[in-house]
């Protein structure tokens, strides 16, 4: 690949002057959230168990997060929709008797909010894409 310069020009030249000439304004800093995504979501903990409902705008479902230490989440939901039952996902969902189902996950969440995140978006999307 050849490249061939056609000329050079100072920064500016030829811009607005509204462009060229910004002032600078100080960065403001903004506050990270106080509380944990698991209790904004209405999510109690006894313990290492977490219980509450993962929200959709489809309905709430309830189920429960075990954290056995070191990362180590598991998760579970008591109430399965008829439209998780035949979406792709209802693989990822085992059954454990009393603890409803447990919900196997590619991908490790980082803590208890981000999982219940990414099951509500699982959920979600069950809804969406019903055939």
């Amino acid at each position: 690949m050849r490249v061939v310069v056609l000329g050079t020009r100072p920064i500016g030249v030829g811009l607005p002057s509204s462009i060229a000439a910004r002032p600078h304004t100080p960065a403001e800093a903004i506050a990270r959230r106080e509380r944990a995504y698991w209790q904004e979501r209405g999510w109690s903990r006894e313990g290492d168990t977490y219980v509450g409902s993962y929200q959709t705008p489809y309905g709430a479902f309830r189920g429960s997060v075990e954290d056995n230490g070191w990362g180590r989440l598991r998760f579970y939901l008591l109430d399965v929709p008829r439209a998780l039952r035949d979406s792709p996902h209802w693989q990822c969902f085992q059954p454990r008797g009393r603890k409803g189902f447990h919900v196997h996950m590619g991908t490790r969440p980082a803590d208890v909010s981000s999982g219940i995140l990414a099951i509500e978006r699982l959920l979600t999307d069950a809804f969406e894409n019903r055939s």
